[in-house]
């Protein structure tokens, strides 16, 4: 369908004579599945070049002839943005919407903007919904009771097998106390924690049993069909935690293994076993993490780790598109391709030789931190439409054979049929700064609600809630009458912070504190904070060695703030990497830190800079300063010029309170004990996992933090002490009491300072916000001129 499509409307227009008026785009939710279908239209049809009569257009990139391109593939973004520059689309004739139930909040926009169009004023627009496994009714009757065509698949037969299988077939089995068991309460007694090297060279901790493993064991009837090792298996097995061992095991087996010793994991009937010899695996993992992971453990290997017989290939979206090409070229003789992918291979991307595909199941979306109001990735089994479509990957061009590392238990009970609209389950304020700043509409709520499955009222208010908060939106004035107007509580307008903070797709609390971390020039440690934020900790901690771990976790504590604890882990990390990276791995091992989320915590520090790069926050001409480490080997720092006030510790509290604000808290001296700490008129705890936990003398009067949550009692954790001057510019709302010489912030935070000081910051948060609206303007001017009004509020924060 997605290569066909286009081609049958193009033909027929040729045919007709029409073809001078045809114009057609053909949105892809991928880039890569944008610039791939384009390449092998290009090729059908005999094209010159990609860029002739067949296009594609992605973000900053872009293959098309004005006037004679008449068949463009673009993302889903690319056609909103065009949307916002021509609202009638003038021009376009047909637009075909392919892999419709993915139902990323961008095509659900699209819908909506669709549906208007040919209602209003583009009703000669022809417009096609696509995918092989989309919700029919649902679609047909949000357009009104459109026409739906059922176009038999032709894909070649893909033999499917589960977890069972695959334990069944390697003789794989899952111990008591394995990392891939299910964690149970058992008698410590009966176990011990030992340093493991497994077959990929990874060291790990690992808790084995002293019970024997032949005695009399109660086993379910669930797999009464398979051996007896296998059914104890599926009985411990934690089917969430990837197996990096059985995914080595299935592949020996199919790759390298004798034929004649694989009896169950065979090819369709027809199909020689040989042809999984000759063809390439495709392997589905929910991240980059499990990626690198897999990556590094097969080229370690001494069976996959031979390039001459094996090709390891990493494909995700962070890659440029010249690197994902590397999963299309042709592998040399005698070489098989390994593809180990995210997602991104799921739909409209055909890699012509993959005969085998290895499923996780698994997958990595975004959902609301309820806990800190803010977005996080989250682990999570896809959807059966999605595991479909991962399976037929392996059926595209020849016969293949899926191995899924999950139960068909799992599959039958416990996916959904469909993957849950973004719009759904998404915190919702980086969609409702695109719907202002793409002009769609002023009123988010009426917007929203016109999708093909809403999200709840509820969280759309919480959205615009937390947008006002951040200081990204604010009502608009309605005049009603003579020289009287008020404010709309239901259509809002961005403010010079939100316009910025829509051009980077990161959540606003973060997008807030990048920006001023660039703007009062602390970004190094600003970076890591945000990046922190958006990963797991880097703290490991082990059931039998807590005690160990904690006190070599100590030693990075800082006295005040959890935030600068973790810059002190990845300042500690960098310099141990820079020596080697096997430095970098036993210092990770001797003090008990995963090196997997330092490592995307690096990656999310590179593209934090790249978006402030893109909207003009950071200078691409200044060059990074390499510092040296003790064996000459370089280590990249970020832009000095950006990281002059990095060591000053009251600039940097400051910019993390601008972003995390209003998560603030008082906390109130006692006559004995630690000091009362209140949320508004909420009562709340240190975790105990802060630095500030159990402190009697703060240095502070006032702590921001980044969530709250209730156990037995409701805590907040990661915490940072902030002084008065910090919010004074960057909270709420500022009431001077002159007579009383006190500012009251947000209503609620009640500072002793002089009036006059009061009245100094309420101006300075003006200038700051007409600085921000000047770069919108010209960011590099603005940038120069406003440095002395930054240098100056910097001053005031060290001599507080």
């Amino acid at each position: 369908k997605t290569t066909q499509c286009g081609q049958y409307l193009l033909e027929e227009a040729l045919l007709s004579g029409t073809a001078d008026k045809l114009s057609i785009l053909c949105t892809q939710p991928r880039r890569i599945s944008a610039i791939s279908v384009a390449e092998r239209v290009a090729e059908e049809l005999c094209d010159r070049r990609v860029g002739d009569n067949i296009g594609y257009h992605i973000r900053m990139e872009s293959k098309q002839t004005r006037g004679r391109t008449k068949l463009l593939f673009c993302t889903t973004g690319v056609v909103l943005r065009r949307l916002q520059d021509d609202p009638n689309l003038e021009g376009i004739t047909h637009i075909l919407v392919d892999e419709v139930h993915e139902r990323q909040w961008q095509i659900d926009f699209l819908l909506i903007a669709l549906r208007k169009l040919i209602s209003t004023t583009r009703k000669n627009l022809k417009i096609v919904l696509m995918s092989a496994t989309l919700d029919s009714k649902l679609f047909c009757s949000f357009f009104q009771n459109a026409p739906f065509l059922s176009v038999p698949g032709r894909t070649f037969p893909v033999s499917n097998y589960y977890l069972e299988d695959l334990m069944d077939a390697t003789d794989h089995i899952i111990e008591e106390g394995s990392r891939y068991a299910i964690r149970t309460d058992r008698n410590q007694s009966n176990t011990a924690s030992l340093w493991v090297t497994t077959r990929g060279g990874e060291k790990r901790r690992e808790v084995v049993s002293f019970e024997s493993q032949t005695g009399p064991v109660d086993v379910s009837d669930e797999y009464s069909g398979y051996k007896m090792s296998t059914r104890r298996s599926m009985d411990r097995v934690d089917e969430k935690v990837l197996n990096y061992d059985l995914i080595e095991d299935v592949m020996k087996l199919l790759l390298i293994g004798n034929p004649e010793n694989n009896d169950i994991l065979v090819p369709p009937e027809g199909t020689g076993p040989e042809a999984i010899k000759n063809g390439s695996v495709l392997v589905f993992l929910p991240g980059l993490g499990e990626i690198r992971a897999l990556t590094e453990r097969l080229r370690g290997s001494r069976q996959f780790g031979d390039s001459n017989r094996f090709e390891i290939i990493p494909m995700h979206s962070t890659l440029s598109p010249t690197d994902q090409r590397r999963a299309f070229s042709k592998s040399k003789q005698g070489c098989q391709k390994i593809i180990l992918s995210t997602n991104i291979c799921e739909t409209s991307v055909t890699i012509p030789d993959v005969v085998c595909v290895i499923d996780s199941g698994l997958g990595r979306e975004i959902r609301q931190n309820k806990r800190s109001s803010t977005s996080a990735l989250v682990l999570d089994w896809c959807s059966k439409a999605s595991a479909k479509q991962r399976a037929g990957r392996a059926g595209r061009v020849q016969p293949g054979v899926a191995c899924k590392l999950y139960s068909s238990n799992t599959a039958n009970r416990t996916m959904y049929d469909q993957a849950m609209p973004e719009l759904q389950r998404v915190p919702l304020e980086e969609v409702c700064l695109s719907i202002l700043a793409g002009g769609l509409a002023n009123n988010c709520m009426d917007f929203l609600q016109q999708a093909p499955q809403p999200p709840s009222e509820d969280s759309v208010k919480a959205a615009l809630k937390l947008l006002e908060e951040v200081g990204a939106i604010e009502p608009i004035e309605q005049y009603s009458g003579i020289g009287s107007r008020q404010s709309s509580q239901e259509q809002h307008k961005l403010t010079p912070l939100g316009c910025h903070l829509a051009r980077i797709p990161v959540h606003v609390r973060l997008g807030k504190m990048l920006i001023f971390g660039a703007l009062f020039k602390c970004l190094d440690k600003i970076l890591t904070v945000a990046a922190s934020l958006s990963c797991k900790s880097p703290f490991s901690t082990y059931v039998d060695n807590a005690q160990q771990a904690a006190a070599a976790h100590r030693q990075f504590a800082h006295p005040t703030s959890d935030f600068l604890t973790i810059c002190n882990v990845w300042d500690a990390y960098q310099e141990a990497w820079s020596e080697s990276e096997s430095t970098g791995r036993r210092f990770c091992d001797k003090n008990f830190l995963s090196r997997a989320a330092l490592m995307e915590i690096g990656d999310m520090r590179r593209q934090f800079l790249d978006l402030l790069s893109q909207i003009g926050f950071v200078s691409k001409t200044k060059k990074p300063r390499t510092e040296k480490g003790q064996n000459g080997k370089g280590r990249s720092t970020f832009l000095p010029d950006y990281n002059i006030n990095g060591t000053k510790e009251e600039v940097v509290d400051a910019v993390i309170c601008a972003g995390l604000y209003p998560n603030v808290a008082h906390a109130i001296k006692q006559a004995a004990g630690v000091p009362a700490l209140w949320h508004r008129n909420e009562r709340v705890y240190f975790h105990s996992s802060s630095v500030n936990h159990k402190k009697v003398d703060l240095a502070s009067d006032w702590v921001v933090f980044h969530e709250k949550f209730e156990t037995n009692r409701v805590s907040v954790s990661a915490t940072s002490l902030v002084k008065p001057f910090a919010l004074l510019l960057f909270g709420s709302s500022v009431v001077v009491k002159h007579t009383e010489r006190k500012v009251i912030v947000d209503e609620w935070i009640e500072l002793k300072v002089a009036a006059r000081t009061g009245v100094m910051f309420r101006e300075l948060r003006n200038q700051v916000e007409n600085f921000l609206k000047s770069m919108i303007e010209d960011a590099g001017d603005s940038a120069q001129t406003g440095s002395t009004m930054i240098d100056g509020i910097v001053k005031l924060l060290t001599n507080e």
